[in-house]
């Protein structure tokens, strides 16, 4: 079983969040991380989750529920005082999937009809609850037999940041455990939930079940004709040993060396569970309890997702890679070291790729850490309140991580409020990746509109471009934010949630394939995300066929790229430069330059090599410190600006963009 979508509105600190997880070619879900300040509503997400387990489990399960009189108490409480402020109802309605059947779980506060409701959740169902229009309600589609088999066939828990293990050297009298123990010695009880939903304090449980899985791997040994295993199949012992296998794996993952667990003799002192080291047999850990806080914790999570799939089927602890279901761990990264954080968490995700794990870090090197072991494209991250799909290549390096941690919110808010405000009351608005596509772009238009031999496209052709400066920038713009590759991904994402009155035309280079994925179609002229929202690539000229990972500069001839400006302050003469002037050392001798951004260098490269911050090109045989590169920014400028020589270029290649702008915007809205 798994989520498909979530939509909350007006809960707690949430307006409007709609989330759709991914899955994997393969049919596996992504990880899903919720991220963002306290108070964001992070903790909201996950308790209807959770609740929605308990409704499920309640349908079919006597105990999931805790008892009060002749009745049971809600896990999760309908409270007014939960609506957002200033609104007068709120609804959470999550959408599962098991298999081919799909269900529904719905919380709603306040007076809301089901048809209400019905309208804003965009396809998902309910027709199977029903409710009076002014009473509070919580219900799921979920019934006897659907639930018997959820819980039967998949792990359904939550870690919670309340989530405890006792240390060793803590006294009996400060610590309270008010779970019971589900000890295998004990006869499994009709309609008893085995596998509890919040998980906590397992240590005792976790070691029980240890016990019997090691007891499980080990042959029973006959010597009356010579020594001999008897009574169990040398395959079946094999397999029972795989599920230890995996369990020692996990252990040695955290603890950074290779282990094995052994059993103490029962009459030697302390514990009967021990951890070795595999190369020496020395002991690790007398007990299972004897590791730090961090440590046991780790390992009870993934030790419990594996006894729960083991309780269900004994075949699933043998193999991980089967096992299904939904875990939610909120506040992830509790108790643990860095090392913990970046590499030993994501390699532990990653060995059950058929659990949808729901996750709310606050560490940024948890979140490189899930970069490195799963890709960019392997997990999703939302932003919250909003749940804004944010993209993981700001997580690529630990300061980058950091500070986006910090500034998300506000960034995520700028580009909303930057785009918000540009909408107004406009028909159509595109949207360029970079702050100097729309200035080609627009001086393109000015030129090609007055030209009668296009009049054909340009004849009522109207739409507004986003006109904005970097946050850097020095220009002055009532819009300055940052809008890069991937950011233009996330903005067609979460516009394309709800119903836009503003049709959206995103544009972005052809130079990143990933970028190219996202925004556009094979074989189609643009991209239909759906509410109005679309997006492509740039076309791509013939004169670049045989080079098609093009930026916007690139629609020009290579000599109007090498166009000289000679109106520095300084009366140094700069232009933009192109890889295939340097060698691959980075060094032109014939225009006497040297290019420090040697990965953009090379005789068959095409890359435009300008002046800022990052990238330099300096005189070969003269260390003046100069760059002689032009600024992309500066360039585009001027060429806006017809500033001479900066007035005849030719823009014949930008024509198949105002072409496909047309179509879009002739095309009947959805």
């Amino acid at each position: 079983m798994y989520i498909k979508k979530l939509v909350y509105e007006n809960v707690g600190p949430i307006e409007r969040v709609d989330i759709m997880p991914s899955f994997t070619a393969d049919g596996n879900p992504k990880p899903i991380l919720l991220v963002g300040e306290n108070g964001t509503g992070k903790s909201t997400i996950l308790s209807n989750i959770v609740d929605a387990f308990y409704e499920m489990a309640g349908q079919a399960y006597g105990d999931a529920w805790e008892s009060i009189d002749n009745g049971h108490q809600y896990y999760k409480s309908i409270r007014p005082a939960d609506i957002h402020v200033g609104q007068t109802s709120m609804f959470s309605c999550i959408q599962f999937q098991n298999k081919r059947q799909e269900d529904v779980y719905l919380c709603k506060c306040g007076d809301l009809t089901k048809e209400n409701i019905q309208e804003k959740l965009d396809g998902i169902l309910l027709d199977k609850l029903s409710w009076k229009q002014e009473n509070n309600f919580k219900g799921t589609t979920v019934d006897k037999a659907k639930a018997e088999k959820i819980f039967r066939e998949n792990v359904i828990c939550y870690f919670g940041p309340d989530r405890y293990e006792k240390p060793a050297w803590l006294g009996e009298k400060y610590y309270q455990d008010t779970d019971s123990l589900h000890i295998k010695i004990s006869e499994r009880i009709k309609d008893s939930l085995e596998n509890r939903i919040n998980v906590k304090n397992v240590t005792e449980t976790n070691l029980q079940w240890l016990l019997d899985v090691i007891a499980d791997s080990r042959a029973d040994i006959s010597n009356s004709n010579g020594l001999s295993i008897v009574h169990v199949r040398m395959d079946d012992l094999l397999l029972l040993g795989a599920a230890r296998k995996n369990l020692e794996t996990i252990m040695s993952r955290i603890l950074g060396i290779n282990v094995y667990f052994s059993l103490n003799f029962r009459n030697a002192r302390g514990s009967r569970f021990r951890i070795l080291r595999e190369n020496d047999d020395s002991i690790v850990a007398p007990s299972l309890d004897a590791l730090s806080t961090g440590q046991i914790a780790m390992f009870n999570t993934f030790a419990t997702i594996i006894r729960y799939a083991d309780n269900n089927d004994i075949n699933q602890s043998i193999h991980l890679d089967r096992i299904t279901g939904i875990v939610v761990i909120d506040e992830i990264e509790l108790h643990l070291h860095t090392n913990l954080q970046k590499e030993v968490l994501p390699s532990l995700i990653q060995l059950f790729p058929k659990v949808q794990f729901i996750i709310t870090p606050h560490a940024p090197l948890f979140l490189l850490g899930m970069v490195e072991t799963f890709g960019e494209n392997g997990f999703d991250v939302y932003e919250m309140p909003i749940a804004s799909k944010i993209t993981v290549e700001r997580f690529s390096e630990f300061h980058k991580a950091f500070e986006y941690l910090q500034a998300t919110q506000s960034y995520q808010s700028e580009v909303a409020a930057a785009v918000k405000r540009a909408s107004g009351q406009k028909k159509v608005l595109v949207i360029t990746e970079g702050s100097t596509d729309w200035k080609h772009m627009k001086a393109a238009y000015e030129k090609l509109k007055s030209d009668s031999n296009y009049s054909e496209i340009f004849d009522g052709l109207n739409f507004d471009f986003l006109e904005y400066e970097e946050k850097e920038s020095s220009n002055s713009s009532p819009y300055k934010i940052n809008m890069g590759c991937s950011q233009l991904v996330a903005l067609c994402e979460n516009y394309a949630k709800l119903p836009q009155t503003t049709k959206y035309i995103c544009i972005a280079d052809r130079d990143d394939q990933k970028t190219n994925n996202a925004l556009s179609v094979e074989g189609a002229e643009f991209k239909e995300w759906g509410n109005n929202v679309y997006s492509f690539i740039l076309p791509l000229p013939k004169t670049r066929e045989n080079t098609p990972a093009i930026c916007i500069e690139h629609l020009y001839s290579d000599a109007e790229i090498k166009t000289e400006y000679t109106g520095s302050e300084d009366g140094i003469v700069r232009r933009l430069y192109m890889g295939g002037e340097f060698d691959n050392r980075g060094v032109a001798v014939a225009i006497d330059r040297f290019c420090e951004k040697k990965n953009k260098c090379g005789p068959d490269s095409i890359a435009i090599i300008e002046g800022s911050s990052k990238e330099r090109v300096t005189c070969l045989n003269n260390d003046d410190g100069i760059n002689y590169a032009l600024p992309k920014s500066q360039f585009a400028s001027l060429v806006l600006s017809k500033a001479p020589p900066f007035d005849h270029f030719d823009f014949t290649n930008f024509l198949p963009i105002f072409e496909t702008i047309k179509h879009i915007i002739e095309k009947e809205s959805i």
